[in-house]
C-alpha cells in the first residue's frame, strides 16, 4: 500500500513577488517570499518600513495580484477577496459610523450568513462580551476610543467566522498602555477561540509577545531572511532570559540585513 501524500499546509505563500506602479516606476515590493501557516498559528510578519509586510497581507486578502509565485488557502489558490479572510487595519475609522458597536457586528453576521435578527443580535452581544465591550453595545463609533474601536473590529472579524484574521499594525496608533492591554486581550481571545492570525508589525517586542512564529523580512524589496519560533508568548515573556537573547538575535538579523540588503 502506497503511503498517503502529506497534507497541504493551511495557507501556503510560495515564491511571492509583488509589484506596484508609481507615476514613473514599477516598484518591486517583495521578491520570492515563501512561508506557510497552519491552523491556529499566530504568524508575525516583522521587518522595517517599506519591506512589503502590508503588501503581502493585502495579497493574502486577494486585493493584489502577484507578479510571481502563488498564495493558496486550504489548497485553493487565492485570486480575489473573500469572507474566509478578515481584516483589521491600523485605522480606527473602519466601522460603519451610522451603526452602533452591536449594529456593526450584527451587520457582518447577517451579510455573510443566513441568520435571523434576534439570533444575530445574541451572537453579537456574546462577541462584545468576549472583547469586554458589552456595556458599549449601543454606542456609536464616534463615542468610542481608538482601542474600543479596534476591539469592535476584532469582534466583527470573529463574527465572520473567517479562516484567517489578517491584522495590519492594528495597535500602532494606540498609546503604550492601551497597546499592551490590547496585546494581552488579543492573546486571551486567541486562547479562547484558537483563530488563525497573521499579524504585521515593525515592533520586535510586539512580535515576541504575540507570535508563535515570526517571519523576518529584509529591507526593500522584502525577502525572508529568517523564521523564528516562539514558545512563550504573553506579557510575562519579557521577564524571561530567553526574551532578551531572542530580541537581540532579531535586532542583529534585521540590522545586519539593513546594512547589506538582499539585491
Amino acid at each position: 500500500m502506497l503511503p498517503s501524500a502529506p497534507e497541504a499546509p493551511f495557507l501556503s505563500v510560495r515564491d511571492l513577488t509583488l509589484q506596484y506602479k508609481t507615476e514613473r516606476h514599477l516598484v518591486t515590493a517583495t521578491r520570492e517570499v515563501s512561508f506557510q501557516v497552519e491552523r491556529a498559528d499566530r504568524l508575525i510578519l516583522l521587518g522595517p518600513s517599506g519591506c512589503g509586510k502590508s503588501t503581502i497581507l493585502k495579497a493574502i486578502g486577494g486585493f493584489i495580484k502577484p507578479a510571481g509565485g502563488s498564495i493558496s488557502l486550504s489548497g485553493v489558490q487565492v485570486k480575489k477577496p473573500g469572507a474566509d479572510r478578515a481584516f483589521v487595519f491600523q485605522e480606527f475609522d473602519q466601522l460603519l459610523p451610522w451603526k452602533t458597536a452591536l449594529g456593526n457586528i450584527v451587520f457582518a453576521i447577517r451579510e455573510t450568513r443566513k441568520t435571523g435578527a434576534k439570533e444575530a443580535a445574541e451572537e453579537a452581544r456574546g462577541l462584545l462580551r468576549k472583547v469586554n465591550l458589552a456595556q458599549f453595545a449601543d454606542s456609536y463609533p464616534h463615542a468610542l476610543s481608538g482601542g474600543m474601536k479596534q476591539r469592535v473590529a476584532i469582534a466583527r472579524c470573529l463574527a465572520l467566522k473567517s479562516k484567517i484574521i489578517l491584522m495590519d499594525e492594528p495597535f500602532a496608533s494606540l498609546d503604550a498602555l492601551t497597546r499592551q492591554q490590547m496585546q494581552e486581550d488579543l492573546l486571551a481571545l486567541w486562547a479562547d477561540t484558537k483563530f488563525t492570525l497573521i499579524f504585521v508589525t515593525h515592533s520586535i517586542d510586539e512580535a515576541l509577545m504575540l507570535g508563535s512564529r515570526i517571519v523576518l523580512l529584509s529591507p526593500h524589496p522584502g525577502r525572508v531572511v529568517d523564521e523564528i519560533s516562539v514558545d512563550w508568548p504573553g506579557a510575562d515573556s519579557r521577564t524571561r532570559p530567553e526574551y532578551a537573547a531572542l530580541k537581540e538575535k532579531i535586532s542583529r538579523t534585521l540590522f545586519k540585513d539593513k546594512l547589506n540588503p538582499v539585491i
